[in-house]
């Protein structure tokens, strides 16, 4: 997959940009707050259709109004394809070769794995942020999961309903409701733990090479789903739905009480450990962040085999608590990879003294031009 052309006007910041885009590594520079990230944010937006800095897209729409738009070129195995994107609040509209099309149709053209700002604090911050990190990977393998987790979500508003109901003074949920809503919140919850604990596992079988390149002290980075209910976390995944109906059974008196249920997928977490030490309360913001770049690199690798194509990287604030080493080393992984790449930056110098030679954009004041 090739991003060759990349259009985003009242993007954020961004005004009227055109551009054209190699196949291989473009540096982007410029100061802070003249467009980089949202140059980043529109080929995400691309083609994904949401962002990776916020989920309210009336957020991405310039102050003085809108729409925002983006467009752009793809070139993939079945050949080229056309991709727009126009968000005005309230309303999204998605099209493809100029067709207009719903967000089932629109995906899978165009495969964007973001390393941004946010994402650096995924392993600092609490659990959503990284069960966030494990559905967009598992989402880039195979769009379906959006589905097998909007069907989880209102199944479980549904129990959870159930459970507030006795709370507020309404009648108490009878056997029956409760048995019916458990036994779908089960069967969807059964599809989403399978689909997360494969994809951490296949996630975790391709770290190797890029973390050799990053820890070159032979430090040893583990990534391990944590699901609930804990005792599943041995089991093998058929046997989930029967575990989890009844933990559902066991707790219900519980969660009655809570008025929410206190068990399930929407608690899963992803451990993450250096060395055997737990990132989120002993990494260094070095460590940290070469765990994000060498965790977003296995999920390069892997989308790349699962695929046959090669996803579009994208990654702000490319010198960050990165040395000379690590960053050569990222770069010649992505080179080797034959990964398409927008790397973010606003030291120059900083890439100067790589020795790389980089196609390069520069952002100012919302516009785009060659460097």
């Amino acid at each position: 997959m090739w991003l060759r052309t990349l259009q985003a006007d009242k993007l954020r910041n961004l005004r009227a940009v055109s551009i054209e885009l190699p196949s291989g590594l473009t540096l982007v520079t410029g100061r802070n707050g003249h467009g980089k990230t949202s140059l980043l944010e529109a080929a995400y937006l691309l083609g994904t259709a949401h962002s990776f800095r916020t989920r309210k897209l009336d957020e991405l729409v310039v102050w003085s109004g809108g729409p925002a738009r983006v467009a752009g070129s793809v070139a993939g195995p079945a050949g080229d394809v056309s991709l727009a994107a126009v968000i005005d609040p309230g309303q999204r509209r998605l099209a493809v070769d100029g067709v207009e099309r719903d967000l089932d149709a629109y995906l899978g053209r165009m495969h964007p794995v973001a390393l941004s700002g946010e994402a650096m604090r995924a392993l600092r911050d609490g659990p959503e942020a990284r069960r966030r990190l494990i559905d967009s990977g598992v989402a880039g393998l195979g769009h379906s999961f959006l589905r097998d987790a909007g069907d989880y979500r209102r199944a479980l508003a549904e129990r959870n309903a159930l459970l507030r109901r006795g709370l507020v003074g309404g009648p108490t949920p009878t056997l029956v409701e409760m048995e019916t809503w458990e036994e779908r919140l089960a069967a969807t919850a059964a599809r989403v733990h399978r689909r997360r604990r494969a994809y951490v596992v296949g996630l975790s079988a391709r770290l190797g090479p890029i973390e050799r390149a990053l820890c070159p002290a032979g430090e040893c980075l583990r990534a391990r789903y944590r699901p609930s209910p804990a005792a599943t976390d041995d089991e093998d995944a058929a046997r989930f739905e029967a575990i989890y109906r009844a933990a559902l059974e066991r707790n219900r008196k519980r969660d009655a009480a809570l008025g929410f249920s206190s068990e399930g997928p929407h608690r899963d977490d992803l451990e993450v450990t250096l060395e055997g030490a737990d990132l989120r309360r002993f990494g260094s913001a070095g460590q940290v962040r070469a765990a994000m770049i060498i965790l977003s690199a296995g999920k390069l690798r892997f989308l790349q085999e699962d695929r046959g194509e090669t996803p579009l990287f994208l990654m702000d604030d490319f010198d960050s608590d990165l040395d000379e080493v690590r960053a050569r080393s990222l770069v010649e992984f992505l080179r080797d990879g034959g990964f398409q790449a927008l790397l973010a930056t606003s030291k120059d110098g900083f890439v100067d003294r790589l020795g790389l030679s980089f196609p390069r954009i520069r952002m100012e004041g919302g516009l785009a031009r060659a460097a």
